[in-house]
């Protein structure tokens, strides 16, 4: 009589069942990571704010430009030409009446006799004053030709005064990082404390040939 062979199959426990099926799932993992493609971030867009008026100093590009620098609490908002030269005239008392009822921000957009644009963002409507007033949403700026953009430093609060005969904007050792007369003829600008900006102009005295302040709301 042959003796009976028994044969054992080792069957996997638990354990190394939880550990192969973890193994297979990491693989499959790495094969999805391989197969997908990471997602490409998308680029903040320069956007075509909406006018209520046509400007004769910026373009659609040099808008869209600004707007990326505005203040996230005004994103959206429309722009409205609430003051220009060449439809109200060379006259700083102009410019204040045409405030009259807005609380702002503004736009302060110019262009000098050598065709530099430059200008302001003010955080609240352009107004006679006693003494500065603003706040550090406050910036300068210049195309030279390229954007640049002056933003509040903290080490002062000299923001906007606005006079009879001149509206000021950065101030710092004597100098406004940009100054009007009162007949928006003429201007000056330097280097100041509040923005530690540059000279805005070609040069630091200018003629203004055409100037136009923007509602924004």
């Amino acid at each position: 009589m042959k003796s009976l062979r028994w044969r054992y199959t080792r069957l996997p426990s638990q354990v190394e069942d939880a550990l192969s099926g973890e193994e297979d799932k990491e693989e499959e993992e790495e094969k999805e990571e391989e197969t997908t493609p990471a997602p490409t971030p998308v680029p903040e867009q320069p956007v075509v704010p909406q006018l209520a008026g046509a400007s004769q100093v910026l373009g659609a590009s040099e808008m869209s430009q600004l707007s990326l620098h505005l203040p996230p609490r005004v994103t959206g908002y429309s722009w409205s030409l609430a003051f220009c030269t060449s439809r109200d005239g060379f006259s700083l008392q102009s410019l204040y009446r045409q405030m009259e009822g807005h609380s702002g921000p503004v736009l302060l957009v110019l262009r000098d006799q050598d065709g530099q644009m430059f200008g302001a963002f003010s955080s609240s409507a352009l107004r006679l004053s006693k003494g500065f007033y603003g706040t550090g949403e406050t910036f300068l700026f210049s195309f030279s030709p390229q954007l640049k953009v002056f933003k509040w430093t903290g080490s002062n609060s000299f923001f906007v005064k606005g006079d009879l005969d001149s509206l000021m904007m950065g101030c710092g050792s004597g100098h406004f990082g940009l100054w009007l007369d009162g007949d928006l003829y003429r201007g000056g600008s330097h280097p100041c404390a509040t923005f530690n900006n540059e000279v805005l102009a070609r040069q630091e005295q200018f003629c203004i040939n055409e100037l136009e302040a923007w509602v924004l709301s």
